[in-house]
């Protein structure tokens, strides 16, 4: 089944084919499995013993205990004290650590010596015959780097970056945001089914949140589980719901697959129809607001990063960066920075203004499904269908955190909250909190909670598509592939 199949099913958007399976090869049955739980009207608030054995996931991995042995056996005789290929020696422990970029401390991922020990290219491979170094010893050395490049048990880790975080009020703003107040009576289309949450917000200044539907969006609000209403879209499928930073406006971006692309700006009070852009041949499938509600930001299967002024429409910066579908875009809520991300990992961060390359964010594998600025704006979270979770550093692009299996099989949202906490969804069919400094709080299961609400009959899957936090930081929301909503308290 080809891709211009699959564009071809009928009411399947192309963030539909992104959330059920849609990487460039994926599995066409898991796909197809998946998308039969899926799309369906919505429904508000529905080895051989080389490495040393580690007892324990707290018993702390060093150099002499752990990896020298690793390196001797393996390494020793093209990079010990009496050979040095390519003048490295592995043989002790400050020649390991001072030569720059073979190890570097609490980041596995960019150290040259992971990249040898697991490459399967020749003349790229180390050891260069025999086998690869066990799956055990691998692991072992990577927690060895990214938990410091402890010596013995008796030295201190080397010193490494950490979050940082302490929330602050927000500014430049005075007293709460807009909440809907008597909107139009929407008639909604009927499905066959109900159709898969594929948008999901919260407006940062009042208890608003906003769910995509087919051809409408539905406004309620989170913790309370009470409706607003809704607006329509008859633009087709919303597949990006963004509020502005002041609360005051909703951005909306979507279409019909393979026909049309547009951006709407509602007015939350009212649900009126502001302003729209863009007209592109494509469903949009990556949008934001400036925060100061001046420029849009779209996201396309063209590979392109288009940046539009919502005062008169017109085109003011093109990003031709990409090679891919560009998949998720976020302003930082300072304005400086735009960051872009697409289907094969690559993440960009560019100048919120003028749209100039700043630095690239190098750490995903595969298609990168969600950007979320913290309210600081010195970091923002990535997280893709390789599993993992990043928090970068934007000054120089450094992952301050790095979860390289936080949902098994793919993450499919993530999403600061006022705190600094960020929730994640997985296929694993989990929703997760973490704290502002990148330690796993709590799980939830999707699954449980469609149970236990007798929304999920039996052997039908379902996956937790989008997530966001409520405006107080108080209560972690979930939209589903059943078209549903599932809540719970952050602890």
């Amino acid at each position: 089944m080809n891709l211009l199949h699959r564009l071809s099913l009928p009411i399947l958007s192309v963030a539909a084919l992104l959330v059920f399976g849609l990487n460039a090869g994926a599995d066409d049955k898991m796909a197809n499995d998946k998308m039969a739980s899926g799309m369906m009207a919505t429904d508000p608030m529905a080895s051989d013993g080389q490495a040393s054995d580690v007892k324990s996931n707290d018993t702390p991995v060093t150099y002499d205990d752990h990896v020298a042995s690793i390196l001797k056996k393996n390494c020793a005789t093209c990079h010990g004290d009496g050979k040095q290929e390519a003048g490295l020696n592995l043989a002790n422990y400050a020649d390991v650590t001072n030569e720059s970029g073979v190890v570097v401390a609490g980041r596995s991922s960019a150290s040259r010596l992971i990249e040898v020990i697991t490459s399967t290219e020749e003349g790229e491979r180390m050891p260069p015959e025999g086998n690869l170094l066990p799956v055990e010893a691998v692991a072992l050395i990577k927690k060895w780097i990214d938990t410091g490049l402890l010596e013995n048990s008796g030295s201190s880790a080397a010193e490494m970056r950490t979050l940082g975080f302490q929330a602050t009020a927000q500014t430049g703003e005075e007293g709460p945001g807009a909440v809907p107040a008597n909107l139009p009576t929407v008639v909604r289309t009927k499905t066959q089914r109900r159709f898969p949450v594929l948008a999901l917000a919260t407006s940062l200044r009042a208890p608003v949140s906003a769910m995509s539907g087919y051809g409408v969006i539905e406004l309620f609000d989170a913790a309370a589980g009470s409706r607003y209403g809704a607006i329509e879209f008859p633009e087709g499928e919303p597949l990006v719901l963004t509020f502005s930073r002041s609360g005051r406006l909703l951005l909306a971006a979507g279409g019909k697959p393979v026909q049309s692309g547009t951006v709407v700006l509602f007015d939350v009070a009212t649900g009126k129809r502001l302003a729209s852009v863009g007209d592109e041949p494509d469903a949009i499938i990556a949008a934001d607001i400036s925060p100061d509600e001046k420029r849009v930001a779209i996201g396309c299967t063209s590979r392109l990063v288009k940046i539009y002024s919502t005062e008169d429409g017109s085109l003011q910066a093109t990003i031709d960066k990409h090679t891919d579908w560009v998949t998720a875009v976020a302003f930082s809520p300072d304005g400086k920075y735009l960051a872009t991300g697409d289907r094969i990992g690559n993440i960009h961060l560019w100048d919120g203004t003028t749209g100039g390359v700043i630095l690239p964010l190098s750490e995903h594998k595969k298609l990168v499904r969600a950007l979320s600025w913290r309210s600081d704006s010195g970091v923002v979270a990535s997280c893709g269908e390789d599993g993992t979770v990043v928090w970068w550093d934007v000054k120089d692009g450094w992952p301050l955190s790095n979860k390289p299996n936080a949902h098994a099989d793919g993450v499919l949202d993530c999403r600061f909250g006022p705190q600094g906490k960020l929730a994640t969804s997985g296929r694993d069919g989990t929703v997760k909190i973490w704290s502002a400094e990148g330690k796993e709080l709590k799980k939830f299961s999707i699954a449980d909670k469609a149970l236990a609400k007798g929304l999920l009959q039996p052997g039908v899957s379902v996956l937790p598509t989008r997530v966001t936090i409520a405006d107080d930081g108080s209560t972690v929301v979930a939209g589903d592939t059943i078209g549903h909503l599932h809540k719970w308290e952050i602890p």
